[in-house]
C-alpha cells in the first residue's frame, strides 16, 4: 500500500513540473472586428472619414450598424429602441457625416471629443429611443456608452433649422455627457440649488408648485429650461441633465438678453459663472458653439 502511495506522489510531482515547465498561456487580443476593416488611405470618402474618426479619437462612427453595435449596451439590453438602418448609399452616409461634423465636432477640441464624446454615434435613417413617446430625435443619447444620429439633409435646411438642429445636438450630447461622463470637472456648487430643494427630477403636478410654469420663477432657482413629459407636465432636468439644458440656453440666448437676466438672478449668474469656467478648463468657449455657417 504504501508503495503505491509513494508511486502516487512521484506522478503527481513529475505532473506539477510539467506544467510549470510549459511556456505560459497567452490569449490572443482580437481588435474590434471594424477597426480591421478600416483604413485611413481609402478613397471612399465615408470608410476614410470614420477610419479616421477612429484613429484620432478613439471612438467609433458607425454607418453600417448591426445588432451587436446596439441591442445590449454593455451592461443593459435596450429593447425599448427603435429604430431604421441607414441606406448603404455613399452620398447618403455622407449626408449624416456632414451633418454632425459641421452642426456638432467642428465646434469642440480634438482633446474634449478624445475623452468625453460617446464610445460610438451611430448614423440611422431615424430612431425612437422610447416608442411610448412616439418621439424621434436627431440625437438620441442610450445608456452609457452610444448615441442614434439620425440622417438628414443639410442641402433641405434653412439657416434657422440648422441652428436649432444644432442647438439640440449640443443639449442631448451635454445631457448625456453630465448624466454618465464622471470624468467631466462640473463644481458640486452648480447641483447644490437644485439638490437642496429636491428639484432634480420632480414633475410640477402639485398645486403649490404651479407658479414654476412661469419661466420667472423658475430662473430664481437657476433653471434656465424644463422637458415637457408628453409636452404637457414640465419636469425639473436630473442632475446631470441640467448641464445639458444650460448649453442650450446659452447657445440661443442672445449675449444682450443673457446679460440682462444674469443681473436679475442671482442663481443664474452663479451657476453661469461656475459652468462656464468649468467649460474654459475643458477648451470650450460656448459662444463657439453657436451655429453660425450660412
Amino acid at each position: 500500500m504504501k508503495y503505491y502511495q509513494f508511486l502516487l506522489i512521484i506522478i503527481l510531482g513529475i505532473s506539477f513540473y510539467n506544467c510549470y515547465e510549459e511556456a505560459p498561456i497567452v490569449a490572443e487580443e482580437i481588435p474590434y472586428k471594424r477597426v480591421q476593416m478600416y483604413d485611413t488611405n481609402s478613397t471612399d470618402k465615408v470608410l476614410n472619414f470614420v477610419s479616421r474618426y477612429y484613429y484620432k479619437y478613439n471612438r467609433f462612427f458607425i454607418t453600417d450598424p448591426d445588432s451587436s453595435d446596439y441591442l445590449y449596451n454593455f451592461s443593459s439590453k435596450n429593447e425599448s429602441l427603435e429604430f431604421n438602418y441607414p441606406k448603404q448609399e455613399q452620398e447618403h452616409l455622407w449626408k449624416g457625416i456632414e451633418m454632425m461634423q459641421k452642426l456638432v465636432l467642428d465646434a469642440y477640441p480634438e482633446e474634449f471629443i478624445r475623452k468625453h464624446f460617446p464610445y460610438s454615434i451611430i448614423l440611422a435613417d431615424d430612431a425612437i429611443a422610447d416608442p411610448a413617446l412616439l418621439e424621434t430625435e436627431v440625437l438620441s443619447c442610450i445608456g452609457r456608452y452610444f448615441c442614434i444620429f439620425s440622417i438628414q439633409d443639410l442641402g433641405q435646411m434653412s439657416f434657422n433649422e440648422k441652428a436649432v438642429a444644432s442647438s439640440k445636438l449640443h443639449e442631448t450630447l451635454w445631457r448625456y455627457i453630465g448624466m454618465y461622463d464622471k470624468g467631466i470637472n462640473i463644481p458640486d456648487e452648480f447641483y447644490q440649488y437644485g439638490e437642496s430643494l429636491l428639484l432634480y427630477g420632480q414633475l410640477i403636478q402639485d398645486e403649490k408648485l404651479e407658479y414654476l410654469y412661469e419661466e420667472e420663477a423658475r430662473y430664481e432657482l437657476g433653471f434656465p429650461r424644463m422637458f415637457l413629459f408628453y409636452d404637457i407636465i414640465p419636469v425639473f432636468p436630473y442632475k446631470g441633465e441640467d448641464i445639458g439644458y444650460w448649453i442650450s440656453f446659452l447657445i440661443d440666448t442672445p449675449d444682450d438678453e443673457l446679460q440682462v437676466l444674469l443681473k436679475k438672478y442671482e442663481v443664474m449668474q452663479i451657476k453661469y459663472d461656475l459652468l462656464t469656467k468649468a467649460l474654459k478648463e475643458m477648451g470650450i468657449d460656448y459662444k463657439k458653439l453657436r451655429y453660425t455657417e450660412k
